[in-house]
């Protein structure tokens, strides 16, 4: 039984996280049932008064010790919003670059745009890229960043450029079932 206390105690803080398996998490739930020590243990835990370290006596201070899922989720929403930034940056400068010698460009950046907008958004960037492709040519067209453009010409070119952005979601997607297969080999 003192065997394993010790074995429930090491797995605790996983177990509150939810980072164990189904298994693990049977046998933890029947040891606290019977355990009235690993109880209090958990509940300690809970409340943040203490922090189990391997091969150490050390308490942390409450609430100094941040979960892996908030720093991960954190990690994320960085992740994100740098992406739709570099997208949205993208776009612009793709719609800057439609006047004059530089127009051909946008060959090389739509698809760079997709690609960007494929590893952060996945297949959703079939049709988030579109709208923010549209909003920004509105955002032109209000602006008279066309010129005296109209509406026709203006979504003809957002159709044209969400093409190439098209062709940038299908590399990322045929890249990573590539690398998918490779990797099952």
């Amino acid at each position: 039984m003192k065997n394993d206390c010790s074995i429930v105690k090491d797995l605790l803080p996983l177990y509150i996280e939810d980072m164990v398996s189904l298994e693990t998490a049977n046998f933890v739930n029947n040891h606290l049932q019977k355990c009235q020590e690993c109880r209090a243990e958990l509940e300690k835990i809970k409340t943040g008064a203490t922090v189990l370290l391997t091969h150490k006596e050390h308490s942390d201070e409450a609430g100094g010790a941040v979960p892996f899922r908030k720093i991960m989720k954190r990690f994320h929403r960085q992740f994100y919003s740098l992406g739709y930034s570099l997208i949205i940056f993208l776009i612009f400068l793709g719609f800057g670059l439609l006047h004059g010698d530089y127009l051909m460009y946008n060959c090389l950046i739509m698809p760079v745009v997709g690609v960007i907008g494929y590893c952060v958004l996945g297949w959703r960037s079939v049709y988030k890229v579109p709208a923010l492709l549209l909003a920004v040519g509105i955002i032109f067209m209000t602006f008279k960043l066309f010129g005296e453009l109209g509406i026709v010409p203006m979504l003809t070119w957002v159709f044209i450029l969400f093409l190439f952005t098209l062709v940038g979601v299908a590399i990322a997607a045929l890249l990573r079932f590539a690398l998918k297969k490779e990797d099952e080999k």
